[in-house]
C-alpha cells in the first residue's frame, strides 16, 4: 500500500493529462499523441464557444487547430469515432476494443429504445456500397420510408444510428459537423486489428486506458458508464496489485476506498521530484479531466454542474460555464460565447471559488482569456 499527500495524487492526475506541461509538437502529430494518452475526446454538439473536442486538445496543445484532427481522421487514418462513455474520438490503436460494442450490438443488444429496420439498414448498405460515402441528409427525399406519423423520428436515421454503432458503418470525416459515412473496409488502415478482445482482454485494456489517462483512480471509476462485469474487473485489479502490475494507493485525508495505479508510472512520477508549474487552463464541461463529477469533487474539491441542461430558471452560474484550473485547484467559472458576428468573446458571467485570492491569479487569468479569445477566432473580449 502505497501512501500520496493529496498534493502528490493531484500533481500525479494533472501530469498524465497533460495539464502540467509537456513537450510534444505543435501540429497534428502532437494531437495525435495527446488523444493516444488521454484514451478517447468526447465529441459534443454545443458550440457558444469551439466545441468541445477541440477545446480538449486545446487545452494541452496551444497551437491546436481544428484542422488538425480533420487530418488525423480523414487524411492519416489515427483516430475513429465511436462510443466511449458517449459519442468520442479515439485512437487507431484501439479499434479492436470497439469490436465489444458492436458485436453487441449486432447480435441484438438494445442502444436505443425502437426496433432494428432490416429493410431500411440493407436500402442504405446497398446505395453506399454503390454510391460512396453518404450523410443522413443524402437520404431525406426517399420517399418510402417517410415516418408513418408526424412525431416519429426517420426510419432511416435510426438505421444510419445502429448500423454505425453495429460497425456495419464508420464515419469516413465530417461536412461542417454532419457524419459522411462509408463502410469500414474503405476506411480502416490494412495494418488494423480487427481481432475481437476476449472478456479478460477488453478488461486490462481499460484498466491499462484509464490508468495511463488519470494515473491514479478509484475501481469504481475505470470503465465509466461501459456494460462490463465489475466483480470480474475488481478481480483482475487484485491480480494485478498482486504481481505488481499495479500499486494500491491511499490519498491522505480523502475516504478510505483505495486508488489504483501503474506501478511504473507512479515510481516515475514519484522520483522525478520536479516542481509542478501552476499553469492556467479555462476547460471544458466535457474535458476528460473532471467529466467523472464524483471524481473531481473527491480528488479536488471542486462541484461543478454544468446548467445548460437545468431550466433557464433554475440556472445558478450560466449556461456554458467553463471550469478554471490554475496549477492544482479549480479556482472558478466563466460562463463564455463567442459572438462570431461581432469577433468579440463575450464574458457573461465569472463566479470565483470560496477562498480565491483573484489578485495572485489576474494576469494568467487575463492572459489564458486572450488565448482563449484567440483560439475561438475572436479578436477582444468583452464584460
Amino acid at each position: 500500500m502505497q501512501k500520496v499527500t493529496l498534493s502528490q495524487a493531484r500533481a500525479f492526475a494533472l501530469s498524465r493529462q497533460l495539464l502540467s506541461g509537456n513537450d510534444l509538437p505543435s501540429d497534428h502529430l502532437g494531437a495525435h499523441q495527446v488523444i493516444e494518452r488521454l484514451g478517447y475526446v468526447q465529441i459534443d454538439t454545443i458550440s457558444v464557444v469551439e466545441r468541445a473536442h477541440h477545446h480538449v486538445f486545446w487545452s494541452r496543445l496551444p497551437g491546436y487547430r481544428p484542422d488538425h484532427l480533420r487530418i488525423l481522421e480523414e487524411q492519416e487514418r489515427r483516430v475513429f469515432e465511436y462510443w466511449a462513455h458517449a459519442a468520442s474520438y479515439l485512437p487507431m490503436r484501439d479499434y479492436r476494443y470497439s469490436l465489444v460494442k458492436k458485436n453487441r450490438i449486432a447480435a441484438g443488444e438494445k442502444f436505443w429504445s425502437y426496433e432494428k429496420d432490416p429493410e431500411s439498414m440493407q436500402f442504405i448498405l446497398d446505395r453506399i456500397r454503390a454510391e460512396g460515402p453518404l450523410m443522413s441528409r443524402d437520404f431525406e427525399k426517399d420517399q418510402e420510408r417517410q415516418p408513418r406519423e408526424m412525431w416519429m423520428q426517420h426510419p432511416v436515421n435510426q438505421a444510419l444510428r445502429e448500423l454505425f454503432m453495429s460497425g456495419r458503418l464508420m464515419t469516413t470525416h465530417r461536412r461542417g459537423f454532419q457524419k459522411v459515412l462509408d463502410l469500414p473496409e474503405r476506411i480502416l488502415p490494412e495494418e488494423t486489428d480487427q481481432t475481437p478482445p476476449t472478456e479478460e482482454e477488453y478488461l486490462a485494456h481499460l484498466i491499462d486506458r484509464d490508468l495511463a489517462a488519470h494515473g491514479l483512480m478509484k475501481d469504481r471509476e475505470i470503465g465509466y458508464l461501459l456494460r462490463i462485469d465489475r466483480k470480474k474487473l475488481r478481480n483482475l485489479i487484485r491480480r494485478q496489485v498482486k504481481s505488481g502490475e499495479l500499486t494500491e494507493i491511499t490519498v491522505e485525508t480523502l475516504e478510505k476506498d483505495p486508488y489504483y495505479a501503474r506501478t511504473e508510472l507512479l515510481e516515475n512520477f514519484l522520483t522525478q521530484n520536479r516542481p509542478q508549474p501552476d499553469l492556467f487552463h479555462i476547460l471544458s464541461p466535457f474535458d476528460n479531466l473532471l467529466i467523472q463529477r464524483k471524481r473531481t469533487e473527491e480528488l479536488f474539491g471542486f462541484n461543478y454542474t454544468l446548467e445548460c441542461y437545468v431550466p433557464a430558471g433554475k440556472r445558478i452560474n450560466g449556461y456554458f460555464c467553463l471550469p478554471m484550473l490554475y496549477g492544482d485547484r479549480f479556482v472558478g467559472q466563466i460562463d463564455l460565447k463567442a459572438d462570431r458576428k461581432t469577433g468579440k468573446l463575450l464574458v457573461r458571467n465569472l463566479v470565483w471559488e470560496p477562498g480565491v485570492r483573484q489578485k495572485d491569479i489576474r494576469r494568467p487569468f487575463r492572459e489564458k482569456l486572450a488565448d482563449f479569445a484567440a483560439f475561438n477566432g475572436c479578436g477582444a473580449v468583452e464584460g
